[in-house]
C-alpha cells in the first residue's frame, strides 16, 4: 500500500478512517506479531496511561501514535479484558483534538471514584521558548464514554524553580485527600517529584516537591512517570529517570526505572526509601505503571521498549513495540517481585527440557529451567542466536544480543546482566514471537527485551 505522510503533530480526523483502516489490514499481514503482549494494530505504542479494573474489566491506555513506527502525536489507545489474555479494541480514547493539548495527550493515570474513572493526563504544549505544563482531566463514565473536563487544563502552572518539563501525573487517594505527583526537573539540573493536592479531584493545590531520605544516589536530572501503590504493608514509588549514569551493571539503557520501596510522609512531604533497584535489568522496558487490579491485587505494566532506537523491520512493518505483560507484585526479603498471571502462563506453548536442542512448533512459548548444568541457553540457531549466559551458583545472567544477525543501534548495547544475592534456583523464559521476558527465582529479577533470530530453535549447553 501507499503509506500517507503525515506531520509529525497530527491527530486523528474523520478524513482518517479509510486509511487508518487500510494500514490497520495491511500490519495484519506483517509477522512477529505477538500473542499476549498488547500491540497496536499500527504504528508506534509507548508509556502505559490509565491503568484501571473497572466495571468488572481491565482497561489499559497507552500512548499510541498511529500514522508510523516513529514518535509523533500521541493519543490514549484504549483496550478492555475480561481475563488480561483476550484484549478487545475501544474507539473511546483520547484524542489530541484541542487548543491546550495541541502537541499531544502525554502519560497520566486513572483514578475511580464515584462510579467513574478519572484519566489524568499531561496536555503537551510545545512553543518556541519551550514547553509550558499543562495537566487536564478527562472522566470515563460507567456505559464506557470518555468526555474532557471542561475545564482543562485543571493545572496549568509552572512552579517556581522547576523547568517547563512537568509531566505525567499520578493521582492517587490518602489520609482523607487525593494527590498527584508529576515528575520534573528543577531549574539547576536535578530531577523532582511534585506534589499537589485536592479534595474534589478537578481543583488541584501545589504543595511541593517530595524528597527521597535514606539514600544517597544521583537519580539524573528529571523523572517520568512516577508511580505510587502499597505492597505487603510498604509503600512503593516508581521512578523513571532521566540522565542516570550507568553504576555497575545498573543504569546502561538509555532511561531507566527504578522501584524504591520504604515510607511515604505526604505532610513532611518525604519518601524515607528503605531498599531500592531496578525494575528490570533488560534492554526494552520503561515507564511501568502500578495500579490495583481484581481484589485489589497489586500489578504494574510497563512499556516494552526504551528510548528512540530503531528496531529491525519496523519501518516495513509499520507497527512497533508493545506493552510488557501484566506483572503481578509482591515484596519479598526487601525486593519487589513479578510473577506472570497463571492463566497467562498456562496459554503459552510449555517445552519439556528432554533433550539439548528444542525446535519449538508454536512462535509463542514457555521453559522453566531448573538444571544446574547448563551454563547457555541459546535462542535461535548456532549462527543467529540470544545468548544467556548462566552461572547458577553465583547468582549472574548475561543477555548478549551480539550474535544476532538482526542488530540494534549500536550506542544501545549489546549485553544486559544481573547479579543477584543468591544462587540462581529457577529461570522461566516467556517468547511471544520475538517478545522475551525473563524471571530469575520467581520474579525477584526480571530482564525484558526483543530478539530477532530468523530460525528460533533453543539450545541448550
Amino acid at each position: 500500500m501507499k503509506f500517507l505522510d503525515v506531520e509529525k503533530y497530527t491527530p486523528i480526523q474523520k478524513s482518517h478512517e479509510a486509511y487508518l483502516k487500510e494500514l490497520v489490514e495491511y500490519c495484519k499481514d506483517t509477522p512477529r506479531h505477538p500473542s499476549y503482549h498488547i500491540h497496536s494494530p499500527c504504528g508506534l505504542v509507548n508509556d502505559p496511561n490509565g491503568l484501571a479494573y473497572f466495571g468488572g474489566k481491565y482497561h489499559v491506555f497507552y500512548q499510541w501514535f498511529p500514522f508510523g513506527p516513529e514518535h509523533g502525536m500521541k493519543h490514549w489507545a484504549h483496550v478492555i479484558s475480561e481475563d488480561l489474555v483476550k484484549w478487545e479494541w475501544s474507539d473511546q480514547m483520547l484524542i489530541p483534538d484541542q487548543e491546550y493539548e495541541k502537541n499531544g495527550c502525554y502519560s497520566g493515570n486513572s483514578i475511580e471514584a464515584d462510579g467513574k474513572l478519572y484519566l489524568y493526563y499531561t496536555a503537551n504544549y510545545k512553543t518556541e521558548q519551550g514547553k509550558i505544563p499543562k495537566q487536564a482531566m478527562a472522566v470515563m463514565n460507567s456505559d464506557g464514554t470518555i468526555l474532557k473536563s471542561p475545564n482543562n487544563p485543571i493545572i496549568d502552572e509552572q512552579p517556581e524553580g522547576l523547568i517547563g518539563e512537568i509531566r505525567d501525573p499520578f493521582v492517587f487517594e490518602k489520609e482523607g485527600a487525593y494527590w498527584m505527583l508529576l515528575g520534573g526537573g528543577s531549574t539547576d539540573g536535578q530531577a523532582r517529584l511534585i506534589l499537589y493536592k485536592s479534595t474534589d479531584l478537578e481543583n488541584w493545590v501545589y504543595q511541593g516537591n517530595i524528597e527521597l531520605t535514606g539514600i544517597d544516589l544521583e537519580l539524573g536530572y528529571m523523572y517520568e512517570c512516577p508511580s505510587y501503590i502499597e505492597i505487603d504493608g510498604k509503600d512503593v514509588l516508581f521512578l523513571s529517570l532521566m540522565g542516570r549514569t550507568p553504576m555497575g551493571e545498573r543504569f546502561h539503557n538509555e532511561f531507566s526505572s527504578v522501584y524504591f520501596i520504604g515510607e511515604l510522609n505526604l505532610e513532611d512531604k518525604t519518601f524515607h526509601v528503605e531498599s531500592f533497584d531496578e525494575i528490570d535489568k533488560g534492554f526494552d522496558f520503561y515507564a511501568p505503571q502500578a495500579f490495583y487490579g481484581k481484589d485489589r491485587q497489586p500489578m504494574m505494566f510497563a512499556w516494552l521498549g526504551c528510548g528512540a532506537q530503531e528496531l529491525p523491520y519496523a519501518k516495513e512493518d509499520m507497527w512497533i513495540h508493545s506493552l510488557t505483560m501484566p506483572r503481578f507484585l509482591t515484596i519479598k526479603e526487601g525486593k519487589l517481585c513479578q510473577e506472570v498471571p497463571e492463566n497467562i502462563k498456562n496459554e503459552y506453548a510449555h517445552l519439556d527440557i528432554d533433550s539439548k536442542r528444542i525446535k519449538p512448533e508454536e512462535d509463542t512459548w514457555y521453559i522453566n529451567l531448573t538444571d544446574k548444568q547448563i551454563s547457555e541457553i541459546q535462542i535461535g540457531d548456532q549462527e543467529d542466536h540470544l545468548s544467556i549466559k548462566i552461572d547458577w551458583a553465583a547468582g549472574h545472567i548475561v543477555a548478549d544480543r551480539s550474535t544476532l544477525k538482526h542488530q540494534f543501534s549500536t550506542e544501545y548495547g549489546i549485553q544486559r546482566e544481573v547479579s543477584m544475592s543468591e544462587e540462581l534456583k529457577n529461570i522461566e523464559i516467556y517468547y511471544d514471537n520475538t517478545f522475551i521476558e525473563i524471571y530469575l527465582n520467581d520474579g525477584k529479577d526480571t530482564m525484558t527485551l526483543r530478539a530477532f533470530p530468523e530460525n528460533v530453535e533453543i539450545n541448550l549447553i
